[in-house]
């Protein structure tokens, strides 16, 4: 088989192997601190404040006066925390795992989503008792990269397509998760190519072969939740709207 050598990942094979701070019993974050130089991984947390704070001020705090709605949202953290923490990965900082964060934005809308992404990373961090500096990258990439997304077609599908019951389920249940998992692959290469530059030949044969198998598993399953919810739990979705969708039609 070719071998082509990555110098990047080095220390991280190595902490695979001892099992340091970055790896405690299979739980990891996607791009741990020990990897990326102090330059991108400050700027990341200072961003990430900024976002929390527009998060925040966007937040409909009456929401979590509904014990319903603090179940459900609460039960799909942990659903989340699970999902990302069962994966599978060519090496220790490039991790293939479904994100089932277009599901999660659609339900509780972009905020509470953000804060969601926010609550997983950092149960992740604390079960492995460390790096807390990488917290921010991961969050803004993981996370807010594919809320960004979702949102934006989510703004798009109610401006500029029909409202159709079918339209909200392809184009943000389907077609939101596939191109932000997406979205997600190209932004953690370039983080991988602005670590090392010469990493470019590596991730052409080992990583970018695997998007359009990530695509499409996410869209299937955030598509299949989605039409599942609004089918049996509309009242969970936020962002879907029976008289809009339905009952106009």
């Amino acid at each position: 088989m070719r071998h082509i050598h990555l110098p990047v990942f080095k220390a991280a094979i190595i902490a695979e192997e001892r099992g340091c701070s970055d790896t405690v019993a299979g739980w990891r974050v996607d791009f741990p601190a020990s990897l990326f130089p102090a330059g991108i991984l400050w700027p990341a947390n200072a961003l990430l404040i900024f976002v929390l704070a527009a998060a925040l001020r966007h937040l409909p705090l009456g929401r979590l006066r509904s014990n319903e709605f603090m179940h459900v949202y609460f039960a799909a953290c942990v659903v989340l925390l699970l999902l990302w923490n069962t994966r599978v990965g060519v090496l220790p900082a490039l991790n293939f795992h479904l994100l089932g964060v277009t599901a999660i934005t659609l339900m509780f809308g972009w905020a509470y989503a953000v804060f969601a992404v926010l609550l997983v990373c950092a149960g992740t961090l604390i079960n492995q008792g460390g790096g807390w500096e990488g917290l921010g990258l991961n969050v803004l990439v993981v996370g807010c990269v594919p809320v960004l997304l979702t949102q934006a077609l989510l703004r798009f599908a109610q401006r500029r397509l029909p409202h159709n019951f079918f339209v909200y389920i392809y184009i943000n249940g389907f077609l939101a998760a596939g191109l932000s998992t997406l979205a997600v692959g190209l932004v953690g290469a370039l983080l991988v190519l602005m670590a090392d530059g010469r990493s470019s030949e590596w991730l052409s044969y080992q990583y970018y072969p695997f998007f359009p198998l990530i695509f499409f598993s996410e869209a299937f399953v955030n598509g299949m939740i989605m039409t599942a919810l609004v089918a049996l739990r509309p009242r969970w979705v936020s962002s879907f709207d029976d008289n809009l969708y339905i009952n106009n039609k």
